[in-house]
């Protein structure tokens, strides 16, 4: 079957660039457990943004670029074309919702066999669609080809979706991997007092998550987007307050060699901790985020914002370094979490029954009601062109979402 995807690689035979285009390609045979999908919609998010970047900024780039090229996309909802084996438990007609993590074939891998925590894969064998490390192309594709565990069922053919219904399950893979990182320690969703950075597509759902799991939280949201911030501070003014970084720092932060020792630098850190403990009432944070896709590290590894008991998630593929000195060392109960991953079986599942039950009412109303609709592989294109040539600031990037329903 003739497919349609959009392809990143490299501009030339000096592998110092990456431009993003379409290919036409064919959809490969199903392996055992396999299904073929069609995709009705899928975001385009923070990671595609540093994978697909002409300046090459993921920091797990030699995986994507394998093969000296990728074909993105880890998430998104797709309609059952074709399955292969009675390990797929879907038929022709279903729709799923693609979370693109699939499990190494080692029988005693515990993480995969056990744990089905896929991106902690005791082998390093365990893939995700669309990035690198020989799995499948990924959903950024009119067809994709998914693995067993690589889904979970979200509505069968006869129960007949509406497209606002199907849209919110796009957002699975982010909500899970959200909501995964969020639970992994059994305190974190008792701490009540958070700094998020980063008002993206993950900042909503953090901040979402965190006021519907955790009673009387008080959230700061910080970004470089007035504009996003603000809608973060929409999900309950009451509650949630912003800071926006201002432009010079934003503009000292993208520099390859900027130090937290900048003035500027310095003064932004307090800045936040004032507004933190105004909010908090004279209090530090005890729960902080990082959902930004650039490097916000170095506004918060310090004593300033991190303190005793703090639990700190980096959850952003954007940063660098995470220096941990001697105040931080001193900080009794400092947890710092790293957590990649949609979780295991039961997180999944449970994001599926947690959109149903009302979360598709928050994404349908602040995540995809603000972004831009691409109908199709060719708008896509044409917009990451736009903000890839020459490339623009990551937060310059408005959210989108390809709708391939759209002009069919």
């Amino acid at each position: 079957m003739e497919n349609n995807q959009l392809y990143t690689t490299y501009t030339d035979s000096t592998h110092t660039k990456l431009h993003t285009k379409i290919r036409t390609t064919s959809t490969p045979s199903l392996e055992e457990g396999e299904i073929l999908v069609e995709i009705c919609y899928v975001p385009m998010h923070g990671s595609f943004w540093l994978a697909s970047h002409p300046n090459l900024l993921h920091p797990r780039k030699e995986e994507f670029l394998e093969k000296d090229y990728f074909v993105f996309g880890n998430g998104g909802v797709g309609k059952v074309i074709e399955t292969n084996g009675k390990q797929s438990k879907v038929e022709k007609g279903d729709y799923v919702a693609i979370l693109g993590h699939a499990p190494c074939t080692h029988y005693d891998c515990y993480s995969c066999t056990v744990l089905h925590r896929y991106t902690e894969c005791d082998y390093n064998e365990s893939t995700i669609i669309g990035h690198g490390k020989h799995s499948n192309d990924g959903t950024f594709a009119k067809y994709a080809v998914l693995p067993a565990y690589s889904w979970e069922l979200c509505y069968k053919h006869y129960e007949n979706p509406s497209e606002e219904e199907l849209k919110a399950f796009m957002f699975s893979f982010l909500v899970a991997d959200v909501r995964n990182a969020m639970t992994r320690h059994p305190d974190t969703l008792r701490m009540r007092r958070m700094l998020l950075f980063g008002a993206g597509y993950s900042g909503h759902l953090a901040a979402y998550l965190h006021q519907h799991s955790c009673p009387e939280s008080k959230i700061v949201v910080i970004d470089t987007n007035k504009k996003r911030a603000a809608s973060v501070v929409a999900l309950n003014p009451d509650a949630i307050t912003s800071y926006v970084i201002s432009p010079q720092t934003a503009e000292l932060m993208n520099r390859q060699d900027c130090s937290k020792e900048e003035p500027l630098i310095q003064s932004e850190i307090q800045s936040i901790r004032e507004t933190a403990r105004k909010h908090f009432k004279n209090r530090n944070a005890n729960f902080l985020m990082d959902c930004t896709s650039g490097n916000s590290t170095m506004l918060w590894d310090n004593a300033k914002l991190l303190s005793p008991n703090t639990h700190c998630i980096p959850f952003g593929f954007g940063s660098k370094d995470i220096v941990i000195d001697k105040s931080l060392i001193q900080a009794s109960g400092l947890n710092i979490l790293m957590s990649r991953g949609v979780g295991n079986l039961r997180n999944r599942r449970e994001t599926i029954e947690l959109i149903k039950a009302g979360a598709s009412k928050f994404i349908n109303s602040s995540l995809i009601a603000h972004s831009k609709v691409l109908g199709g592989l060719e708008e896509a294109v044409s917009f990451v062109d736009a903000y890839q040539n020459p490339p623009l600031p990551l937060d310059q990037i408005p959210h989108a979402y390809i709708d391939f329903k759209l002009n069919n």
